[in-house]
């Protein structure tokens, strides 16, 4: 599947995926994620009685971890997997969080909310999915209000040569297989490397959310720089 068209159909693969992807989402990140959704609760502004859009929520485990932090007291949650969902849904109710935590079908680049809004957008491994980023990041930048933030988390690369080399090995010859045997999908992640590899990261990616009118733009690498989070206030 080419690049540019894996990005536009990959709401399709996640509604096939959906069943299975918590449990494929913690193999893969050997449990990693847990780590990285907590820096990123953490890095929400301290204000009270916050609302915060989740985009490419999934499954819920973002908005069930941004709604443990007592400044929060709303989280609505966006995605295009209709399929995703639904398996939100099922985990939000289970959790008692039904009355804080609403998810919808939606698309990050046509935000369905008006203008000044929301009080903080995160998104957790999605950006690198739309089509358009620019467009993505400027309708994050609408629906917040003055002094929000967003916060995004992304994959990149390791900026040590050794580890670096170790992590493209792994994300070229062993996630792709591994990723197929666990979710029985024969294409699920055979192009995840090419977005990971191809997807600005680091300065880049700040210059990104610089150039979206946020101030105070800067990122954190983590797990070694396999990962980066990225925060921008707008003003």
């Amino acid at each position: 599947m080419p690049l540019p068209h894996a990005k536009i159909e990959s709401y399709r693969i996640f509604d096939a995926i959906a069943g299975r992807y918590d449990v494929i989402n913690t193999v893969l990140s050997g449990g990693l994620h847990r780590i990285w959704r907590r820096a990123m609760r953490r890095s929400l502004p301290q204000r009270l009685n916050l609302t915060v859009l989740d985009l490419a929520t999934g499954t819920g485990d973002v908005a069930l971890e941004l709604i443990k932090n007592p400044h929060v007291q709303k989280v609505r949650g966006l995605d295009l997997s209709k399929g995703m969902i639904a398996k939100g849904r099922d985990k939000i109710a289970a959790a008692g969080h039904g009355d804080k935590i609403t998810l919808d079908v939606g698309d990050a680049q046509k935000i369905p909310y008006s203008d000044a809004s929301v009080d903080a957008v995160t998104m957790s491994f999605g950006i690198r999915n739309v089509a358009d980023v620019k467009l993505c990041l400027s309708e994050i930048y609408r629906v917040l209000k003055p002094g929000g933030r967003v916060l995004i988390l992304e994959f990149g690369l390791p900026q040590s040569r050794v580890l670096r080399s170790a992590h493209l090995f792994y994300l070229r010859k062993i996630l792709p297989g591994l990723g197929r045997m666990l979710s029985g999908h024969a294409t699920a992640y055979s192009y995840l490397n090419q977005t990971i590899e191809e997807f600005p990261y680091g300065a880049a990616f700040a210059e990104l959310l610089t150039g979206a009118g946020f101030t105070d733009a800067q990122y954190r690498p983590m797990s070694g720089g396999i990962v980066h989070l990225y925060r921008g206030d707008k003003p």
